[in-house]
């Protein structure tokens, strides 16, 4: 708009909700206010929304220019990571000095200081990108945590448990990703039900959690990396998962029944456990049980006793929940987990500010698959227990 013609046109009313995301795309709407910069300064009023408008369009003796809209591109990016249109508001905690720079340069009370124009502003946040680019490149030499999980038998609650466990991370300020390894099809059947669609990588992002199906070896896609944890379901494939245990460095989470008619399927279960981890020296293994917590309790007592296969590998007793997605009292119990799994006692969350990154990764994920039709909102703003 503003290189398109001889003389520059200004929009005028940039602000949050004059914007639309349309298929990825940014699209700028509204064009009630807009007018060329010779008209702009010739009409006898001045409009903007509040928090968005720049100095001058409150002012009748002060010329307009491009840099008007600047400002007000620096009005909506402070809105994006401080949530507010309101000046005093501040900035958020997370976002580093240079981008904060930008922001503060588009925002100046004088004209003159502001970035000269649209370009410059792209340039500007084109090299921040660069260098955050660089910096996760680098990061990349920071492998995952990873961790595998198998199932004694079907129905013991594999896929339950690893969807609760990444649910829980995620929640806590870990990037957790979850990985189905088998064919249950589970993460693209409550895709279909919430219609969503993956991203490039092929990741769904579902309650907060990054989602990967089961696409069979004949899909080749791009690897996303700076997971903290990946969690790789192989549900019964025992196979598959002693392949990748032989290969990488991860650790071991299975699950199982302690049911009384299940006293084979344990025995094979903890001698396949022992066999795929022989000749390893570090990381953890962790065997969860479902069923009636009595039973199991007594059970896994008795088993600990007297089974030396059971020296090390940590016993848990699950609790009780229907959705992995909407934990209440389960809290201590993944706790708990995590740290058998990890090696080391539960820290506490991590600061979700620093992961600011990933939280509005989720936010526009989540907003990209709202119904179309959503109500708008106002163009102006007014003032563990272990065995």
């Amino acid at each position: 708009m503003h290189s398109a013609c001889e003389i520059p046109i200004l929009h005028l009313d940039l602000q949050p909700n004059n914007l639309i995301i349309c298929n990825g795309t940014v699209k700028l709407i509204d064009f009630d206010h807009a007018a060329g910069c010779r008209w702009a300064n010739t009409a006898p009023k001045r409009f903007g929304t509040v928090g968005c408008a720049a100095p001058e369009q409150y002012a009748s003796d002060r010329m307009l220019d491009q840099r008007t809209d600047i400002y007000a591109i620096g009005a909506v990016l402070r809105f994006m990571t401080a949530g507010t249109l309101r000046e005093e508001a501040g900035q958020s905690g997370a976002l580093s000095e240079a981008f904060e720079r930008i922001i503060r340069k588009c925002m100046d009370s004088n004209m003159e200081k502001r970035y000269a124009s649209a370009g410059e502003v792209e340039d500007a946040l084109q090299a921040l990108c660069t260098r955050k680019l660089t910096e996760e490149k680098e990061q990349k030499t920071i492998p995952s945590h990873i961790l595998l999980v198998t199932g004694m038998k079907a129905g013991t609650g594999t896929t339950h448990l690893a969807l609760g466990l990444v649910y829980f991370l995620n929640r806590n300020g870990y990037r957790a990703l979850y990985e189905e390894h088998n064919a249950s099809r589970a993460v693209d059947t409550m895709a279909r039900r919430a219609g969503m669609r993956p991203d490039r990588f092929g990741i769904y992002t579902m309650y907060g959690c990054c989602l990967k199906p089961w696409y069979g070896p004949a899909v080749k896609l791009d690897q996303e990396t700076g997971f903290d944890i990946i969690v790789k379901d192989y549900g019964t494939d025992w196979q598959q998962a002693e392949l990748e245990l032989k290969a990488a460095k991860a650790d071991l989470l299975g699950t199982g029944s302690a049911s009384v008619w299940d006293g084979r399927y344990i025995r094979q279960y903890i001698s396949w456990m022992n066999q795929a981890w022989a000749g390893r020296c570090d990381g953890n293994r962790v065997l969860v049980f479902r069923g009636t917590r009595s039973l199991c309790r007594k059970e896994l007592r008795a088993m600990s006793r007297s089974d030396k296969a059971l020296k090390e590998i940590k016993l848990f007793v699950s609790p009780e929940y229907e959705n992995p997605f909407s934990q209440k009292r389960e809290e201590a119990f993944f706790q708990s987990l995590w740290s058998a799994v990890a090696g080391r006692r539960w820290n506490g969350k991590r600061g979700l500010l620093k992961r600011w990154d990933f939280l509005r990764e989720i936010i526009l994920n989540t907003a990209g698959n709202l119904r179309k039709g959503a109500e708008l909102s106002e163009s102006q703003e007014q003032d563990g227990e272990q065995g």
